[in-house]
């Protein structure tokens, strides 16, 4: 990691303290390496005991990318009945469209789209680009558990499956990727771009909605790949072959707007190569060593020859001109801390949860 997060600090040692919470808390949530004991069945076993009776044990959420559909493939092969739903937000590429229908149709298993309606998150989406934060996928981070967990809560399953994993995702500075939850925060910037708060209803999913499913509903999100030595190489041979999925040739290539701004947008307003904590995490599983991690680094992140093709593709669809997004990307970058927030009443309250629950930190908030 280094400075492109700006709550960054070193010890004397020159380690962040990103890494030293991933060492600290997160790290002791997922298996470590290959040599562990098999932890998944123990956690298949748990969802089939208390899911009898239900239709399904759990709902996926699947985006046609290589974490959720080899945490569907797991799923499925220790014999989870698995509801698959895919968040549909008028960005999916053509490739990924294949994945969905290739993995759910040779899992055998129920698959159900939710589609956002385009207009209303177009125009949210576009507040988040023009109010300059690095979080502009915020609003997709929020449709994907509304959709998952209202059809959790219709079909009274008690288990959301997620992809989310250690191996990718155990290192995230705050900076980059602010709590989505935070409804205040979105609020604020709605605002700031002029744009009506009513906008954000078919996303919203903020801590009252969180409660409503975990608490009164009692669904539990389980992370698969954290149960078992995650070698992403690895299940994408293994999707390849025995569900016919396809690779992308970019990180994020089910949706073209994810890659856009990961690996470009972020980038050059921001100074944020994502794959710093991508390989940061995977540092600490021997997947990649620090010398591989910097000469990768050393490369940029994004097709300079297709970079221009991706803007003029995000313009037409967000109904912009292609001279907006520049000047956008002009702008003087800003943070979640430049806006209005609830950081402090959430982590009181996300502290306190974990504290009565015996849990441990499994995110950067």
């Amino acid at each position: 990691m280094d400075t492109s997060d700006p709550c960054i600090s070193f010890d004397d040692q020159g380690i962040c303290n990103l890494c030293t919470e991933f060492l600290d808390d997160r790290i002791q949530l997922c298996q470590k390496d290959k040599a562990s004991p098999d932890l998944l069945q123990e956690v298949i076993d748990h969802i089939k005991l208390k899911a009898k009776g239900a239709k399904y044990d759990c709902v996926m959420g699947i985006s046609g990318g290589v974490d959720s559909s080899y945490a569907l493939y797991l799923a499925v092969k220790h014999g989870l009945r698995v509801l698959a739903v895919h968040m549909d937000n008028g960005w999916d590429s053509p490739v990924a469209v294949k994945n969905i229908r290739n993995v759910t149709k040779k899992l055998g298993i129920d698959y159900v789209t939710y589609v956002l309606p385009w207009n209303e998150f177009r125009q949210v989406q576009l507040a988040f680009l023009e109010a300059s934060v690095p979080e502009a996928e915020t609003p997709t981070d929020l449709a994907i558990p509304r959709a998952i967990y209202s059809y959790a809560a219709k079909e009274g399953v008690p288990f959301v499956i997620s992809g989310g994993n250690m191996t990718d995702e155990g290192i995230l500075p705050i900076s980059w990727h602010y709590n989505a939850r935070d409804t205040k925060y979105s609020y604020s910037i709605l605002k700031h771009s002029g744009y009506k708060t009513s906008l954000y209803k078919s996303v919203k999913y903020g801590l009252l909605d969180e409660f409503y499913y975990l608490i009164l509903k009692r669904i539990k999100t389980l992370y698969l790949l954290n149960y078992v030595f995650y070698d992403k190489k690895e299940a994408c041979s293994i999707l390849e072959k025995e569900l016919g999925w396809e690779k992308y040739p970019y990180k994020h290539g089910e949706s073209r707007f994810t890659r856009f701004i990961q690996s470009y947008y972020m980038f050059v307003k921001h100074g944020i190569d994502y794959r710093r904590a991508t390989y940061s995490s995977q540092i600490f599983f021997g997947l990649i060593d620090r010398a591989s991690a910097l000469e990768s680094l050393s490369s940029l992140p994004y097709d300079p020859e297709e970079i221009e093709l991706d803007k003029e593709y995000v313009a037409k669809k967000l109904k912009i001109e292609k001279e907006y997004i520049e000047e956008i990307i002009q702008r003087p970058p800003k943070w979640y801390f430049d806006y209005d927030n609830n950081l402090s009443l959430l982590r009181f309250v996300y502290n306190t949860y974990r504290f009565l629950h015996g849990k441990k930190k499994g995110s950067n908030f």
